[in-house]
C-alpha cells in the first residue's frame, strides 16, 4: 500500500497543477484590477485572453512541472529538497511560457504586474500543494497506514542482510511477509529459516496484498532466477533483484527503492499502473457506462425471447479466472438447455453443432450478443470491456489445464479479463481445441498486455466489431 499510497500522491499533483495555475490566474486578475492597476480595465478588455492563455498554461504545466521522484522524497520528509526541486522546475516552466508567449506575441498585450503577480502566485499555491501532500504522506506513515509488505525470495547471506536492512527502516512502513524458497534442504548457509516455498507464496498473493518480491539470489543464478521470475510473474507484483552488496558500505546503482533506503533492480512491474489505470479504468466506466444504457432495450428484447424460448433463468454464470488468479462469475444469456448449463462440474466447450444449445441461443452465440451481460461484469469491476478472454475454471484442452500446457498461461491474469481482446481480432476467436491454438491464444495475450494503450484498447474494440460481423468462429 505504501508504494501505491505514495505514487497515486505523486500523480495526482499534475491535476492539482492544472487547479493551481487556473485559481492563480483568477486571483492575479482580482489583484491587479483592485490594488496594482486599478483603472486599467483588465478584466473587461482582457478577459477572455487572460483565460485562454492561463488555460494553455495549464494544460502545459503538468508536464514540465511533474516530478517523478516526489513519492520517495516526501515519504522521506525532505522538505527542502522537495521545494527546492519544484523552484527549479517552475523556473523553466516559466522560461517555457514567456518563450512560447513572446514568439506567438500572445503575451504582448498583457501587463507585466498581471504576469508578475500570475507567476509568482502559482510558484506559491504549486508549492504549498506539494508541501501539503508530502505533510499528509508523512501523517500516514506515522500512523502506519502506508505499509509496504514484501517478500524475499531465496534464503543466505544477502536475504539476511536485505533483513537486517529492513528492520533498520521505520518499522511503520514496512511489513515482512517472510523468506520463500524452494531449496529448503541444502541451501546457501542462512541465519533465517525460510518461512515457505515458492508455491506457498503464490497461494499467498491471491488472498494477501503484496508490493514487493525481493529476490536475493546471485545474478550468475540465471537459470534460477528466471525459473522463479516465471512463476512469480503470475502475480501482479513488483519483482526486484537486491543487489549481492545490500547492506554492505559499498557504492552501487540503483533503479528503485524499498521503504527509505533499500535498493533494488526491478525484474518485472505490473503491467498497467497508476495513471494507466486510472485510464483504463475510465474507459471501461465512461464506454461501459454508455454501452449499457444505449443497450438497454435490445438486452430487453433477448432476455423476452429467451424466457419464451425454453424455461429456465435468462442469466447463465459461470466461474471464470479474474485478475491475479482470482476467480468470479462470469454474466452472459443462458444459451443452452437448463440441465445442460447447471453440469458445470461435466465442464466442455462448446462445438459447432452442439445439441446442448438452444434455438434461440444459436442465434445469439453466432452474433455474439450472449456476451452483452458482460457490461454488468465491467461495471461491476471485474472485468475490462478489452482484455484476454477469462478461460474457465478448470478448463480443459487435450484433456490438460492450462497451466499444464505452458508455464506463462498464468501471465495472462496480470490484468483484467476483457469482453473482447487482441486475440478476438487476430484469429483466435473461439473455443481452444488443441494446444497450437491456447499457445497461439496466450502469445497473443501477451502481446496486448506488454504493449498495452489507450489507443490499442480502441482499435480492438473497433476491429471487434468486424468480427462480430464476420461471424469467425462463432456458434
Amino acid at each position: 500500500m505504501h508504494r501505491n499510497a505514495t505514487t497515486l500522491a505523486s500523480d495526482l499533483l499534475p491535476l492539482f497543477d492544472f487547479a493551481c495555475l487556473l485559481l492563480a490566474a483568477s486571483l492575479s486578475t482580482l489583484l491587479t484590477t483592485h490594488w496594482l492597476i486599478p483603472s486599467s480595465g483588465l478584466a473587461t478588455g482582457l478577459g477572455g485572453d487572460i483565460g485562454q492563455a492561463a488555460l494553455v498554461a495549464a494544460v502545459l504545466a503538468p508536464f514540465i512541472l511533474y516530478d517523478k521522484r516526489f513519492g520517495p522524497v516526501a515519504s522521506r520528509g525532505q522538505m527542502p529538497v522537495l521545494v527546492r526541486s519544484h523552484a527549479l522546475r517552475f523556473t523553466l516552466f516559466a522560461g517555457v511560457v514567456l518563450a512560447l508567449g513572446g514568439i506567438s506575441q500572445a503575451l504582448n498585450s498583457f501587463p507585466h504586474d498581471w504576469l508578475v503577480t500570475w507567476f509568482a502566485t502559482s510558484l506559491l499555491l504549486t508549492s504549498l500543494t506539494r508541501v501539503l501532500m508530502a505533510r499528509y504522506v508523512r501523517r500516514l506513515q506515522h500512523q502506519g497506514v502506508l505499509t509496504e509488505v514484501i517478500a524475499v525470495v531465496g534464503a543466505g547471506p544477502v536475504a539476511d542482510r536485505l533483513v537486517q536492512a529492513l528492520r533498520q527502516t521505520r518499522p511503520e512502513t514496512i511489513e515482512l511477509l517472510g523468506i520463500f524458497d524452494d531449496k529448503i534442504i541444502g541451501a546457501t548457509p542462512s541465519t533465517i529459516k525460510p518461512h515457505g516455498t515458492l508455491a506457498q507464496l503464490l497461494e499467498l498473493g491471491k488472498t494477501r496484498k503484496i508490493d514487493w518480491i525481493l529476490l536475493t539470489l546471485p545474478p550468475t543464478a540465471e537459470q534460477r532466477l528466471l525459473s522463479m521470475v516465471q512463476r512469480l510473474k503470475a502475480l501482479s507484483v513488483p519483482i526486484g533483484l537486491c543487489p549481492q552488496h545490500v547492506g554492505l558500505t559499498v557504492p552501487y546503482r540503483t533503479i528503485d527503492y524499498v521503504g527509505d533506503n533499500v535498493p533494488v533492480s526491478l525484474l518485472a512491474d505490473r503491467p498497467i499502473k497508476r495513471w494507466a489505470a486510472v485510464m483504463k479504468g475510465g474507459e471501461d466506466f465512461l464506454i461501459g457506462g454508455i454501452a449499457t444504457l444505449l443497450l438497454l432495450p435490445v438486452l430487453a428484447i433477448i432476455a423476452l425471447a429467451i424466457k419464451l424460448d425454453s424455461p429456465g433463468p435468462v442469466i447463465f454464470k459461470q466461474r471464470r479466472h479474474a485478475f491475479n488468479n482470482h476467480e468470479f462469475d462470469i454474466y452472459k444469456f443462458r444459451t443452452m438447455r437448463l440441465n445442460a448449463a447447471a453440469a458445470v462440474e461435466n465442464l466442455r466447450q462448446t462445438s459447432r453443432h452442439d445439441d446442448r444449445v438452444t434455438r434461440v441461443g444459436r442465434f445469439l452465440r453466432v452474433s455474439s450478443l450472449d456476451e452483452l451481460p458482460q457490461l454488468f461484469n465491467v461495471l461491476k469491476g471485474d472485468m475490462s470491456l478489452v482484455g484476454p478472454r477469462p478461460h474457465a475454471v478448470n478448463m480443459r484442452t487435450e484433456d490438460r489445464l492450462g497451466h499444464e500446457i505452458t508455464d506463462i498461461y498464468v501471465h495472462r491474469h496480470r490484468v483484467k479479463p476483457g469482453i473482447t481482446g487482441w486475440s478476438q481480432v487476430n484469429g483466435s476467436r473461439g473455443a481452444v481445441d488443441t494446444t497450437d491454438q491456447l499457445h497461439r491464444r496466450v502469445e497473443l495475450d501477451l502481446h496486448y498486455i506488454e504493449n498495452w494503450s489507450v489507443l490499442l484498447d480502441l482499435k480492438i474494440l473497433a476491429l471487434t466489431c468486424r468480427e462480430v460481423l464476420k461471424r469467425t468462429n462463432a456458434y
